[in-house]
């Protein structure tokens, strides 16, 4: 199972904080990328009760980034 971090936009040398979370059943990394980036550009984008995220990271089970993506890529 991996995780789907919606993250916003980082400030210079900080973190970028998580918007959103959820966990998913994809476990291959290539298909989760494709996956969040479907979200990102659907359903994220569009909705007006949280702030936009800037872009995603994915996590394995133990919480290590496996792969990340933002606007700016």
């Amino acid at each position: 199972m991996l995780v789907i971090e919606f993250v916003g936009a980082a400030p210079e040398g900080m973190t970028a904080q998580v918007i959103d979370r959820m966990n998913t059943d994809i476990s291959d990394v290539r298909k989760a990328v494709t996956h969040a980036k479907s979200l990102f550009s659907n359903v994220i984008v569009q909705r007006k009760h949280k702030p936009l995220p800037h872009g995603f990271r994915i996590l394995d089970g133990d919480g290590r980034e496996v792969a990340s993506w933002s606007i700016d890529e």
